[in-house]
């Protein structure tokens, strides 16, 4: 399956975010914002390189990318509304495990001279590793999270929370790509008056394959 064919099918098998009128308020918002947007979690550096991996997950075709759909400034609003304050810092502290990770394996000395290869590579490191690899990661993370709510002190282990960022990064940003507002419109199906209910109906018939569209 070509790309195009994937992001408008791309629905399916996701956790869906939740459209609450907060949620569609943020789409609406990011849509007007310019250039000149000033992240409310992240530092210059820090929503450079999260524009450069979201636009790597979800990139420009005959489709908007990420970048241009301003999914970054959507991701940003979206979990200061939504998320906790502890949800928050995972987040950004995921984001800084993956740049020390990528600098260290790019040789380079800070986030802004990190660029769409060395994020690429980065992503392939994690997304792409074998089962075996994914299970150690995800082992040694979730041993980590247990002694710190036994208040055991231990250095948390840099690959597996680069890891966990990447695997969470990639969902939401597909999530967040499936809410927009003009992807909902234009890509997806979208029925702005449902209309009746069919129970039981084969996909590909009612929608030539395309995921509905949640707005």
């Amino acid at each position: 399956m070509d790309r195009r064919k994937a992001l408008r099918t791309i629905g399916f098998g996701t956790t869906a975010i939740t459209v609450t009128p907060a949620v569609v308020g943020m789409l609406q918002s990011c849509q007007s914002q310019t250039s000149s947007y000033t992240p409310i979690h992240f530092s210059k550096d820090q929503f450079s390189v999260l524009s450069q991996l979201m636009d790597l997950i979800i990139p420009k075709t005959d489709i908007p990318g990420a970048v241009e759909l301003k999914l970054p400034e959507f991701l940003d609003g979206f979990i200061d509304v939504v998320f906790n304050k502890q949800e928050q810092q995972r987040v950004v502290g995921g984001l800084d495990h993956f740049i020390a990770e990528s600098l260290k394996d790019s040789g380079k000395s800070t986030a802004a001279r990190l660029n769409a290869s060395d994020c690429d590579a980065q992503l392939a490191k994690y997304l792409k590793a074998d089962q075996q690899q994914q299970k150690a990661w995800n082992d040694e993370n979730s041993a980590y999270q247990k002694a710190v709510k036994k208040d055991i002190t231990l250095a948390a282990p840099a690959s597996a929370k680069a890891h966990a960022f990447a695997m969470q990064l990639r969902s939401l940003t597909i999530n967040a790509f499936k809410t927009n507002e003009y992807i909902g419109e234009n890509v997806l199906v979208y029925a702005p008056i449902p209309g009746e209910q069919k129970g039981c109906v084969d996909l590909v018939e009612a929608t030539g394959g395309k995921a509905w569209s949640p707005l």
